[in-house]
């Protein structure tokens, strides 16, 4: 399979003589796009559910459905566990080749709600599954679905986000799926950070197949898991700041989500640039990867070099449409973060306000479908906010919106309207 293309694009393709700037620049991987399905790797899951009491009624539902659709899309090569999880832990399937689906799914469909919450012990049950037929050439992954707090076993967020980065050092990622309003969003976002997967927030169970979906399509179509992009200005830049609030290795470089066919990733980045009097390079990015079939890491290498040219001349190199677009959705993440840090001290009513003036800003951007779409996105939130007794059910989604912008989707990834399962 070929490999993606590495891009630095910034936001005026030249600076004027002599004069110090502050550049807006987007470096952009673009995978090879979607042709025909995929020879994929193996898959290796653990579902992990939540069937504490809360989870009764239409969650459970939605949950089964949700649990048995995925069930339908493996491939004979691939393996499945269902771990539950109340007061107690439970391996209701064991690591098992997913060969005969009826006989696993009417399994799933007789799963019953039942009292407490033991995330952390559920979480652990499902990455011992996956551990066991643990393969580097497999995708290897828990997928965690809860309503509620950890309140049985280990309950420190800080704890369980050092355990969950420990299984990914291993090999094996996390994604955390939160459903309505009573979950601990901090600690489900912290061990997708820490396990190199997904966060969703699903304020109707209703929306549980469509994530499902969106979740195994993007393992389907892994390229490259372990991904890391190393940034280092030349010619005395320095990086001012990075748009894009994203994790980093010990050594200082930005870790990125995986790369997966047809999905370009975006890292947007101010460069200040001292007075030049010639044209230099100015930046250079290195991008790491890993594949599933390969032991040694992948590795690609750009460089950014601006011509310097008259300030009478800088009228030719107009402003990027797609650098503007990528900043623009980028601060709107920012909005969001700045809207949930106001809501930790109870004023929804400036939560509110901050995201309305981010969507004013957004409408003087230059006009695009993701930008109008991020508009409506943003409106949608602000109105939340300002709701009485939303504000705290709109501070989950913000931060879910935030997590998928930093890492190049839309802020509603996953909640396309699907046709029913039945």
């Amino acid at each position: 399979m070929s490999q993606p293309i590495l891009s630095i694009i910034p936001m005026h393709g030249a600076i004027a003589a002599q004069r110090s700037i502050t550049l807006d620049v987007l470096v952009k991987i673009t995978p090879p796009a979607v042709t025909a399905l995929p020879d994929r790797p193996p898959l290796n899951l653990g579902f992990v559910l939540d069937r504490s009491g809360s989870m009764q009624g239409a969650k459970i539902d939605y949950a089964r459905r949700a649990i048995a659709y995925g069930i339908e899309q493996l491939l004979p090569s691939d393996r499945l566990s269902l771990t539950l999880f109340d007061t107690h832990v439970q391996t209701e399937i064991p690591s098992t080749l997913a060969t005969d689906k009826q006989r696993l799914i009417d399994q799933v469909h007789r799963i019953r709600p039942g009292s407490s919450t033991a995330l952390h012990g559920g979480w652990v049950n499902g990455g011992m599954q996956v551990s066991q037929y643990l393969n580097p050439a497999h995708l290897n992954r828990v997928i965690l679905l809860s309503d509620g707090l950890a309140n049985v076993g280990e309950t420190n967020p800080d704890a369980i986000a050092q355990d969950v980065h420990g299984l990914m050092q291993r090999g094996i990622t996390t994604t955390a799926l939160g459903v309505g309003t009573d979950y601990d969003e901090n600690l489900l976002e912290a061990m997708a950070r820490s396990g190199d997967g997904n966060f969703f927030h699903i304020e109707s169970p209703d929306q549980l197949p469509a994530i499902f979906e969106a979740e195994l399509q993007g393992l389907a179509t892994t390229l490259g898991h372990s991904v890391t992009l190393s940034l280092n200005p030349q010619a005395q830049g320095v990086i001012s700041d990075i748009l894009n609030d994203l994790e980093r290795t010990p050594e200082g470089a930005l870790k990125l989500p995986n790369l997966t066919l047809g999905t370009p990733l975006y890292v947007a980045l101010r460069l200040q640039i001292p007075a030049l009097s010639m044209g230099t390079q100015v930046l250079q990015v290195q991008l790491r990867w890993q594949t599933p079939d390969q032991a040694e890491p992948q590795q690609l290498e750009a460089g950014l070099y601006l011509p310097v040219v008259s300030p009478e001349q800088m009228s030719d190199f107009p402003a990027h449409g797609e650098v503007q677009e990528q900043v623009a959705l980028l601060m709107a993440a920012r909005a969001r973060q700045e809207a949930v840090a106001f809501a930790d001290v109870g004023d929804f009513g400036s939560a509110a306000a901050s995201l309305r003036q981010t969507g004013e800003l957004l409408r003087a951007a230059p006009a695009s479908a993701a930008i109008a779409a991020e508009g409506e996105a943003l409106e949608d939130l602000s109105t939340a906010f300002g709701t009485k007794g939303q504000g705290m059910v709109a501070r989950k989604r913000a931060k879910s919106e935030a997590y998928h912008l930093n890492r190049s989707r839309s802020s509603r990834h996953g909640q396309q309207p699907q046709d029913p399962i039945s």
